[in-house]
């Protein structure tokens, strides 16, 4: 089967593309027209097309619709950490300053209206995983994964008390004294007066404290523990005053309480998918529980 022949093209102007006729085989005819088309195309002025009129109206570029998938719609940006951040906690006193803790090993207490650093909480040796504000945001406490907590006088950004325990499992102010607790990993509560540093601990068996809350009345905490046991302590006496565990327990860690205004009722989330709402006041020793399944193959990490 033969190629088919393509003239040479003739030096003499060809037809215009209305009048050159498409025989079959004539690439000479073809490529006139293509160029012929080409030199019209360089005569137009696209930029002035429509007389002036903005062809493009109500188009988005590809650059302007990923701008507007990324938009951000927060109030501030606090962008200061060099890692993830593991931490937030506003002040409750005014609700106008901020602490972050984060991967880089540090905290920062901050202004909410403009994000500007009011204090760098340093000298941690792993990351910052707990941070937050006494009642009455004059303090504010950082502690680490390794054990380290500090305490910082807001005001005087001064670090004025520090403390190493095992691995830190989670912080909480006292709701209305210069008291800190926290909870480690081998299962201890411990408290502090705060800057004098008097302690006290609560033991119990060796399995960790995951998770904790003072009620309001300030005289007793409630403490989550790994094996799914809840226990309420007396902070004075420094006991156990109530137990929960086994079918009244959860079957997993706890992982987060929270409890009501008053404090009459606590629920308490866990990774065996449930939270049970617990009322804590008491008649002849004993609770009135209820739970309430969230989902069974799913862990409850936050209440």
């Amino acid at each position: 089967m033969q190629t088919p022949h393509c003239p040479q093209r003739d030096s003499n102007p060809q037809p215009s593309c209305c009048e050159a006729p498409l025989a079959g085989g004539d690439c000479g005819v073809l490529v006139s027209l293509v160029d012929d088309l080409a030199d019209d195309l360089e005569e137009v002025d696209f930029e002035d097309a429509g007389n002036g009129d903005d062809d493009n109206e109500g188009w988005e570029t590809e650059d302007e619709m990923e701008a507007e998938a990324e938009q951000d719609d927060s109030e501030l940006t606090f962008s200061k950490h060099t890692g993830s951040v593991f931490c937030v906690s506003l002040d409750p006193a005014t609700n106008s300053l901020a602490v972050s803790g984060g991967e880089d090993d540090k905290a920062y207490v901050w202004r909410v209206s403009d994000g500007e650093v009011l204090l760098e909480c340093t000298g941690h040796k792993d990351s910052v995983t707990c941070a937050m504000f006494s009642h009455d945001s004059s303090l504010v406490a950082s502690g680490d994964m390794s054990g380290l907590i500090k305490v910082w006088k807001v005001e005087t950004k001064e670090e004025i008390w520090s403390f190493e325990v095992g691995d830190l499992e989670w912080l909480e102010w006292h709701p209305c004294a210069p008291v800190l607790l926290a909870g480690t990993n081998d299962g201890s509560v411990w408290m502090w007066k705060i800057p004098a540093g008097d302690c006290k601990t609560f033991q119990s068996p060796a399995c960790q404290a995951t998770s904790g809350k003072v009620l309001p009345d300030g005289k007793r905490a409630v403490v989550g523990y790994e094996d799914g046991t809840v226990r309420m302590w007396d902070l004075k006496q420094g006991n156990a005053i109530h137990v929960i565990k086994g079918q009244d327990g959860h079957q997993g860690a706890l992982t987060c309480l929270a409890c009501n205004k008053d404090g009459s009722l606590m629920l308490s989330g866990s990774v065996d998918g449930c939270a049970k709402l617990i009322n804590t006041s008491t008649e002849a020793g004993r609770e009135r529980r209820r739970k309430y399944n969230l989902a069974a193959s799913n862990p409850c990490v936050s209440v």
